[in-house]
């Protein structure tokens, strides 16, 4: 009987290695740290699951209060150590900008008789998760605003399943244009002239988006002067691009979650998921795909040969048009911002794209920096071959990832000698 215990604690054991263990490419520093919390992640996301199945919560619901929870848990534990991320003097206020929420972060500089840099930060988290009130972002935005002396604004637009596109994007057109307005500028004394938009993930496809339509509005008096974007969603036509099928089992942005998050975005049908992992929706046979949107998105002739490799594009003769007729966003470039028109991209600010090696998103941030280049806009590609999604924001305990704090000083030095 005195075997039952130790038998039971071997099993147990096992099955929670073998929960945890995945294969990391070498390059990946602290392989473990990154396993370990893929597999909370992915714990977090299966009872979320599990409880939707249940008719208990909303799946998204779900993996929001249990992200709070640790949030908290996090904000306590480091609280009396080092204040929870709070920098001392930077002045922050949780205010609407055109009636979108936003957090407005005020360095201890003040503006008297000099004026400072501004900045509009929009987070990720696939359109349905995250805010840039707690965790990382908050942390990130309260040392930008006081080493770089930047009024930082950070915007928190509405998310899925509340909303589809294009309202995301439509919230933080209209925070953008609210604080690009001369009132608000005088108001928290910001040079017009150095004024940055920058997101991470999701919300570098947004902050791409809106800087596109900023630029190309002729109405406004004050644009962005640079853009940010930190590993970058960019488009949902081609789901078999070379990072997508060699980082497809690399945490903690998986292929098929990256589908889910655009479906769930364009409010088209979830049961879609294997038709467009086999890009069924963007086949020869639609007709909308004309060769001159394909040639924005041909990785075979953006990429560099060293992520080519012996990959081969996917394009199916014949899809299930029927159905994506119904997902008009597909092709909006409000959505997908890599399938913009050269006239549009030459009007765009100069641009820091940060990409990370074992990333599904690699690919299409390094295709944008190069048709931002071709189009005569001035491109930093700040690439990290020990990268994954998501490492920027890694950067206090328990989870720091090395590779996150060298992306993070890397954005925060481009920005000081560019914005």
């Amino acid at each position: 009987m005195r075997l039952l215990p130790a038998a039971v604690t071997l099993s147990l054991t096992v099955a929670l290695a073998y929960y945890v263990y995945i294969p990391m490419p070498d390059a990946i520093q602290e392989p473990w740290k990154l396993m370990l919390l893929d597999a909370g992640f992915r714990a977090t996301m299966q009872l979320a699951s599990l409880k939707a199945r249940l008719g208990f919560d909303n799946y998204i619901t779900s993996i929001r209060q249990s992200t709070a929870g640790f949030d908290d848990i996090m904000e306590g534990l480091l609280s009396p150590q080092s204040g929870g991320g709070v920098m001392p003097g930077v002045k922050v206020s949780d205010i609407t900008f055109a009636g979108v929420p936003v957090r407005v972060y005020e360095p201890p500089a003040g503006g008297e008789g000099h004026l400072r840099r501004g900045l509009m930060f929009i987070h990720g988290g696939g359109w349905a998760l995250g805010t840039g009130k707690r965790g990382s972002y908050d942390t990130i935005n309260r040392m930008l605003s006081d080493e770089l002396n930047t009024v930082v604004v950070s915007v928190e637009y509405r998310l899925y399943p509340e909303v589809h596109f294009p309202v995301p994007y439509l919230d933080c057109l209209a925070a953008a244009k609210h604080f690009l307005s001369p009132e608000v500028q005088a108001r928290y004394a910001i040079d017009p002239e150095r004024v940055a938009v920058a997101g991470d993930s999701a919300g570098g496809n947004l902050a791409a988006a809106v800087a596109q339509e900023i630029s190309s509005d002729e109405t406004m008096s004050a644009t962005f002067s640079v853009q940010a974007l930190i590993y970058p969603v960019l488009q949902a036509l081609d789901f078999n691009t070379p990072s997508y099928l060699q980082n497809q089992n690399i945490p903690i942005l998986y292929r098929p979650l990256m589908v889910h998050f655009w479906l769930q975005y364009l409010g088209a049908d979830l049961s879609l998921l294997s038709q467009a992992l086999a890009n069924n929706h963007s086949s020869l046979e639609n007709p909308n795909l004309t060769p001159e949107l394909r040639a924005r998105l041909d990785w075979t002739a953006l990429l560099p040969p060293k992520h080519k490799r012996d990959y081969k594009p996917l394009i199916p003769k014949k899809g299930s048009q029927g159905t994506w007729k119904e997902v008009p966003g597909l092709l909006d470039v409000r959505a997908s911002p890599l399938l913009a028109g050269p006239e549009v991209l030459a009007k765009c600010p100069r641009a820091y794209v940060l990409t990370c090696e074992y990333d599904v998103l690699r690919d299409e941030g390094l295709m944008y920096a190069r048709r931002l280049q071709d189009a005569g806009v001035s491109v930093t590609s700040d690439h990290y071959e020990d990268g994954f999604h998501g490492c920027f924001s890694f950067i206090t305990w328990p989870m720091e990832f090395d590779v996150g704090k060298r992306a993070l000083r890397g954005y925060l030095d481009w920005l000081q000698n560019n914005l």
